[in-house]
């Protein structure tokens, strides 16, 4: 106990030591809070500040975006507007054209229905012509062609009608059926008649040459019909008629020869007669 008193005395610097050392570092750690606190709280200013000047900015910003979104909506109305008008001009302008198209269809329409009128109506007025200018040709000795409606279907008719053309002395429109008949009816016992009334037809309008080219036809064509007696008088008579009294002489007494039982050799020998008595200077050959 004793030695313990006398050492308490020693410890006393060593307490306060302690002591100052501790309250020197506990105020160099507050001193050294307060330095970071004072940063801390400036940073805190700066990033407000910072933080300030951003809302601001972005305010500005906002703004002028809204500005740009009312422009814009604006431009957009105007546009808008623009092409439904433009919309509507056009569809005014495509009905106008419409109307104008359904006008000229229709009147398309009327002049396609005029011309079918005109056209019809000139075809039967080129039908009449033409049938004009036959009848004309016919009657001039003209020989012209028949429509196939002209010639009769029936086999006994078209002979028929062609007799009554003869009767009508119409030689023109009965050669036209006897020929048709001729064509059509080749081997008829009838078609060597036929052509020979053909023949026939060129000698009662005087036209000998002619009749001798179809009346040949009925020797060549219908060499065992019982026409070819008869072609043989028509070309006698045909080659005097042109002054050739040779040629007739041989027609004549070929049919004599060759056919002296028929009643045409009868008449082929008054023929011959005939040109015996002549007149001086008629016969050329």
């Amino acid at each position: 106990m004793h030695q313990r008193a006398r050492r308490l005395p020693a410890l006393r610097p060593t307490l306060i030591g302690v002591g100052l050392a501790a309250g020197s570092a506990l105020l160099s750690a507050c001193w050294a809070t307060t330095e970071r606190f004072d940063r801390l709280a400036a940073r805190v200013e700066s990033l407000e500040t910072r933080s300030a000047a951003l809302e601001t900015d972005v305010g500005s910003q906002v703004e002028h975006a809204k500005t740009k979104v009312a422009e814009l909506e604006q431009v957009l109305e105007r546009a808008t507007q623009v092409v439904t008008r433009a919309s509507a001009d056009t569809g005014a302008q495509v009905e106008a054209l419409q109307e104008q198209i359904a006008r000229q269809e229709g009147a398309i329409a009327e002049l396609q229905h005029e011309l079918s009128r005109v056209q019809e109506q000139f075809r039967e007025q080129q039908t009449d012509y033409e049938n004009r200018m036959k009848k004309l040709a016919r009657r001039a000795g003209i020989d012209m062609p028949l429509e196939e409606t002209e010639i009769p279907a029936d086999r006994e008719q078209h002979w028929q009608a062609a007799l009554r053309a003869v009767e009508a002395r119409d030689f023109s429109t009965a050669r036209a059926l006897y020929r048709a008949y001729v064509t059509r009816y080749h081997d008829d016992a009838r078609a060597d008649d036929a052509q020979l009334a053909i023949g026939r037809s060129y000698l009662t309008e005087d036209r000998p040459a002619t009749a001798l080219g179809e009346l040949r036809r009925v020797i060549s064509d219908f060499q065992q019909g019982d026409a070819v007696p008869a072609a043989l008088l028509a070309m006698g008579d045909a080659f005097y008629r042109l002054h050739a009294c040779g040629e007739a002489r041989t027609a004549l007494d070929t049919l004599i020869r060759a056919h002296p039982r028929s009643p045409q050799a009868a008449e082929a020998r008054t023929k011959l007669r005939e040109i015996q008595r002549a007149p001086s200077g008629y016969c050329t050959s």
